[in-house]
């Protein structure tokens, strides 16, 4: 896990993630305010497969984490229907 300082509030999300998805994978990063030092944020990256338990998965540990926002980047083309 790597430590970052905020010296400044910019209006950025407080808990969020990125994944960039891939075929087989998808590499997550997920910042976080930090436990105990108030202006610093933690950042960890890790791959994750692309199968249905290891995303069920993933999702889980995000919301037991607070994430306010997931934002994703793909190679592919990515529809969001209604109601999901």
């Amino acid at each position: 896990m790597e430590e970052l300082r905020e010296d400044h509030d910019d209006g950025t999300v407080a808990r969020v993630a990125a994944i960039d998805i891939a075929k087989a994978s998808g590499m997550v990063c997920l910042r976080v305010p930090h436990d105990t030092i108030e202006g610093r944020r933690v950042q960890k990256v890790w791959t994750v497969a692309s199968t249905t338990n290891t995303i069920l998965e993933l999702g889980d540990r995000l919301v037991c984490q607070g994430v306010e926002r997931v934002v994703m980047e793909a190679t592919g083309s990515y529809v969001r229907r209604e109601g999901a």
